[in-house]
């Protein structure tokens, strides 16, 4: 029951902080209040349909993570935002580990969960549904997290460079869908124990950002964007081997 609610909370956390956060409402979180509760209400709304009757008193619980997610973010909202010279990186680093930090406490609290139970994941006998929740948290992240992270290490190398972006950069449609198809796509790959060809699978995107010119006028975007997109793939789909795949799955 503590390894599942962890679980729970995680999967909420990244549906609702990466993938169900479109830009328009990235810009509303910058413009006030109202925009963060939507956020924050988003985030909960999932959270709490998927942690819905998992633990005695579930819903006491997700008003806490409410109120919670609710102060984090207002800090990177209104306080720190300054973007510039990579900091944007450093930031979304710090933010997401305040949330990890956040939801294991809860965690915590409710069921005594602690980090010891998650050597259950690896476990032959591991359950269908940690298994389950597991893959669709490494879903998650290849659709929602990666984009973000390309984004925010493109910002970086281009502070490093001497490049400022004074602005919130926008995903573009092509980076979510085809750099989420390139990931899944070479994810399953990995796993079915075909990993060499991995690195083909990634050349499709790689082509569509040269014949649109981004190659031409941005190479640091284009390989910064596919070498993120890649070393990510590898390192989820390294870990994703190591669990028992949910009979739902096979």
């Amino acid at each position: 029951m503590a390894l599942s609610f962890f679980l729970r909370l995680m999967l909420g956390h990244l549906i609702g902080d990466f993938i169900l956060q479109p830009y328009w409402l990235v810009l509303a979180k910058r413009k006030g209040w109202l925009g963060l509760f939507i956020h924050v209400g988003v985030v909960t709304f999932i959270t709490a349909l998927l942690a819905w009757g998992s633990i005695p008193n579930w819903w006491m619980w997700i008003i806490i993570l409410f109120i919670g997610h609710l102060l984090i973010d207002q800090f990177r909202t209104f306080i720190f935002t300054d973007n510039t010279k990579g900091k944007g990186l450093l930031l979304l680093a710090m933010d997401q580990l305040s949330h990890f930090v956040l939801i294991a406490l809860l965690a915590w609290a409710a069921t005594g969960w602690d980090f010891s139970d998650l050597r259950l994941l690896l476990a032959d006998t591991s359950s269908d549904q940690y298994s389950l929740m597991v893959y669709l948290a490494g879903l998650a992240i290849m659709i929602g997290v990666v984009p973000v992270l390309e984004a925010e290490i493109t910002v970086a190398v281009w502070a490093v460079q001497g490049r400022e972006i004074g602005y919130t950069v926008e995903i573009s449609p092509a980076d979510r869908i085809v750099g989420s198809f390139e990931r899944v796509f070479a994810t399953i790959v990995i796993l079915t124990g075909y990993g060499i060809a991995a690195p083909l699978i990634f050349l499709p995107r790689l082509a569509l950002m040269i014949y649109q010119g981004k190659a031409k006028n941005n190479r640091t975007a284009v390989v910064t964007k596919v070498l993120t997109s890649f070393a990510t793939t590898v390192i989820v789909s390294l870990f994703l081997y190591q669990v028992p795949f949910p009979t739902i799955m096979i």
